[in-house]
C-alpha cells in the first residue's frame, strides 16, 4: 500500500497556492512544497482536507477550544509564510488513501521514507 501511495504522490499534480486549488483539493494525505521541494506531509479525513489546507497555506485560524487555547495539531503557516517572504513558490499535492482508516499509517510511512524537513518526530 505504501508503494502505491508513493507512486500516487509522484504522479499527483502540483497545485498552486490559490484558494481555487485548495477548494478543488481531493484527498486525505497532503504534501506541502517550497520551490517544488517537499517540506511537509500531513493527513486529514478527506472531508476536512480543504480546511486543513486553508490553515497551512493561508494562515486561517487553527483549532482553538472555548477558552482560546489551541487544540489539535499546529498549522505550518508560520513556516509557509517565511518561505513566501523569502520569495519562494508554495505548492501542494494531495492523494486519496482508501480505506480512510489507513491514512495515518501511510502518512507515517511516507514521512519515514521521504523525510520532509518540517515533519518532526514522525508527525
Amino acid at each position: 500500500m505504501t508503494e502505491k501511495a508513493i507512486t500516487e504522490f509522484h504522479n499527483a499534480e502540483f497545485k498552486e497556492r490559490t484558494n481555487e486549488s485548495r477548494l478543488n483539493a481531493v484527498g486525505n494525505i497532503y504534501f506541502l512544497f517550497s520551490n517544488n521541494k517537499l517540506k511537509y506531509i500531513g493527513q486529514r479525513q478527506a472531508i476536512g482536507i480543504k480546511t486543513r489546507l486553508d490553515q497551512h497555506l493561508f494562515g486561517k485560524s487553527y483549532s482553538i477550544d472555548k477558552n482560546g487555547k489551541q487544540n489539535g495539531t499546529i498549522s505550518k503557516w508560520n513556516l509557509v509564510k517565511q518561505e513566501i517572504d523569502n520569495g519562494n513558490k508554495i505548492s501542494f499535492k494531495t492523494i486519496l488513501i482508501e480505506p480512510d482508516n489507513l491514512r495515518t499509517t501511510i502518512e507515517l510511512e511516507l514521512i519515514k521514507r521521504l523525510n520532509p524537513e518540517w515533519n518532526i518526530q514522525g508527525k
